[in-house]
């Protein structure tokens, strides 16, 4: 092997970090090589130490003594090119091309063992990491000669008797694989699983799941097919769940080539502001786009994502933005349209308006169409509304009240009077209701706390659902992945997991038009020190310098950060009390909800007052019985600020 000192490094450590992109490309040799099966044994959600090993056995066409060192050795050697063929000799389409792959296995072990026979000549040799790496300079050409471990013919009783073994040893992986998302991670990256190539991972065949879509484009099931001018024929199939996808490496569409992923879901790069947006959250599919990787290589370097700032590549991501426009609207209308059907077959709601006024039952009617246009109103919850707002209509009383308010007399003091304090009983029981609502989800939020919850996601995602529990002023915050995005690419931070499984970003965006909050949460039990702390304020820091820098609408808007956490270490104290004067909310868990469930009983009581004492209804109010948050072993400092 001839190679540059640095070469080894930039292409097999750093490109192939992570169990499942490493064992991808020795999956796609193995297809290049004819292989029918491919066989990986690796320890999957277990401790990961130096002991063990991955093994990754095909049945394929094997390379001969020659082709180790003509072929197999020589990093950088292109296979098409330089034997004149896109096609392995049984006709498939060869997925390799910069000749690089072959060092994924340094991305997560310092050794590789070859064990491989062709025409009954066995031939294994071993190649070791530090030692290819040893000199660390880069601008030296070097030469490297593997240990040979065996150059024979085969025996009878050799375990391998044909095919291709590659040992991992001296594995690097600094935390143990999650099987789930390894076996996800894979069928994700190959659409030629079948019955004519299969994968085995620890005994178990991978399957690409059938995904129980609500709506599926095209009608049917399958893939349409359709012509991309200047490019080629493209295949493409995308479905929508019936609940939002969790893994964000799931939402979005896939673009493979040649039978292997090319681009990761995404979205074609496409922006706010399309209709039926919110779809995107239940957005799955696949485009099969094999021109990418043809006549020319359309695909990055790592074989990871696709190069669209190349004009060739434009056509397709046009395409591909177009094609989610329309698929969003069909969505959103199909979706009111299935929700108004379930409405009527499930509920008594029709029935019951067939019984008001013509005026009444037009206004019911378009309401009730506009709330379920609303796409982010699940269909349980929009029973609930209608039910309310039906109610509303049914009760005669209130009904009389906004009549009479609007007929009275401005002269008549008395009964305005009278018709104010009515309302105000009424916005009181609707109050009570609303309180005890949240009430129960603090209560619920406390016993993720108590539980020791990740904070990634579970306290992540509850927080970014109800934001008012970190504050009751950020009611209408939502989160902003724009400055998610914004801070991840300036401090280089990944958002994939080294073993290949969904990793949230330790931080997450909350904003509305006036306001950005940068909000850090850790997991109960864990004592935060200064580090924490200054990590948060140099994102908070440069958001803020970077929406200075712009006066694009949207970025002017004061920035703060926020910090919720058991403990504190007592060097911190000092620079928190510095943050708290810059903007910074800094909280314990303990604290926040307590804060959270006092002032939401204050502005019950507050609204109560308001309403006549003596009213049975106000006194028929019932108590909030359940005690109040209690303290969870958090340390309980003051929460000013």
């Amino acid at each position: 092997m001839q190679y540059a000192g640095g070469l080894v490094k930039h292409l097999g450590l750093q490109m192939y970090s992570g169990a499942v992109r490493a064992i991808a490309e020795l999956i796609a040799n193995a297809w290049d090589a004819d292989a029918r099966n491919v066989w990986i044994d690796i320890p999957l959600d277990t401790p990961i130490d130096e002991s063990l090993e991955i093994r990754v056995h095909d049945d394929g066409i094997g390379m001969s003594f020659d082709d180790v060192n003509k072929r197999y050795l020589v990093v950088g050697r292109g296979r098409r090119e330089a034997e004149g063929t896109s096609h392995t000799p049984r006709g498939r389409k060869l997925m390799g091309r910069k000749g690089i792959g072959k060092l994924a296995g340094f991305g997560i072990a310092q050794i590789i063992e070859i064990w491989t026979v062709k025409d009954k000549w066995l031939t294994a040799f071993r190649m070791d990491y530090e030692k290819i790496t040893h000199s660390g300079t880069a601008a030296l050409v070097e030469e490297y000669k593997p240990e040979v471990l065996e150059d024979r013919n085969v025996k009878k009783g050799d375990p391998l008797q044909a095919g291709t073994v590659v040992v991992l040893e001296r594995l690097q992986l600094k935390r143990q694989i999650n099987g789930e998302r390894f076996r996800e991670g894979l069928t994700r990256r190959f659409a030629v699983l079948s019955s004519q190539f299969r994968v085995h991972v620890n005994g178990e065949e991978l399957k690409r799941e059938e995904l129980e879509f609500e709506f599926h484009f095209p009608e049917g099931g399958g893939k349409a097919a359709e012509e991309i001018e200047g490019l080629g024929q493209i295949k493409w199939s995308v479905g929508f769940m019936p609940t939002p996808i969790k893994s964000d490496e799931a939402r979005g569409i896939a673009v493979l080539a040649r039978g292997k992923l090319a681009q990761a879901p995404f979205f074609f790069h496409l922006s706010g502001g399309v209709q039926g947006q919110h779809g995107m959250q239940y957005l799955t599919g696949e485009v099969e786009a094999d021109f990418l990787d043809e006549e020319v290589d359309l695909i990055a370097t790592d074989r990871a994502m696709v190069r669209w700032e190349d004009p060739r590549a434009q056509p397709l991501l046009e395409w591909g933005q177009r094609k989610i426009r329309e698929l969003l609207r069909e969505w959103s209308e199909r979706r009111l349209e299935k929700k108004i059907k379930k409405l009527r077959d499930t509920t008594p709601y029709l029935k019951r308006i067939e019984r008001f006024p013509e005026r009444e039952r037009l206004e019911l009617t378009k309401a009730i169409n506009r709330l379920a246009s609303i796409e982010t109103i699940e269909d349980d919850r929009l029973a609930e509304l209608v039910d309310f707002l039906v109610k509303a209509y049914e009760n005669e009383h209130f009904m009389r009240l906004i009549r009479s308010l609007n007929a009275a007399d401005e002269k008549a003091q008395d009964e305005i009077f009278r018709l104010v304090a009515e309302w105000d009983v009424l916005e009181a029981i609707a109050t009570a209701q609303i309180v005890r609502g949240r009430v129960e989800v603090i209560r619920k939020f406390q016993r993720l706390i108590e539980t020791k919850a990740p904070e990634k996601p579970d306290l992540q995602d509850f927080l970014k659902k109800h934001p008012w529990l970190m504050d009751p002023g950020w009611q209408v915050l939502q989160h902003e992945r724009s400055l998610d995005k914004v801070i991840a690419e300036q401090f280089g931070l990944a958002a994939v997991a080294d073993d290949g499984g969904g990793q949230r970003l330790d931080f997450f965006c909350m904003a509305d038009s006036l306001r950005a909050v940068v909000v850090e949460v850790k997991r109960p039990g864990l004592t935060v020190g200064r580090d924490e702390l200054q990590k948060l304020e140099d994102y908070v820091d440069y958001l803020r310098t970077w929406a200075r820098g712009s006066t694009e609408a949207g970025r002017a808007r004061r920035i703060e950060g926020c910090l919720i956490y058991s403990t504190l270490s007592e060097d911190a104290w000092e620079k928190v009390e510095r943050l708290r004067q810059n903007g910074f909310y800094i909280r314990t868990w303990s604290g926040m909800l307590e804060t959270a469930e006092s002032l939401h009983r204050e502005f019950l009581d507050i609204v109560k007052t308001r309403a006549p004492a003596d009213d049975p209804r106000i006194q028929n109010l019932e108590a909030l019985d359940s005690p109040k948050v209690e303290q969870s072993g958090t340390s309980g400092e003051d929460e000013n600020g």
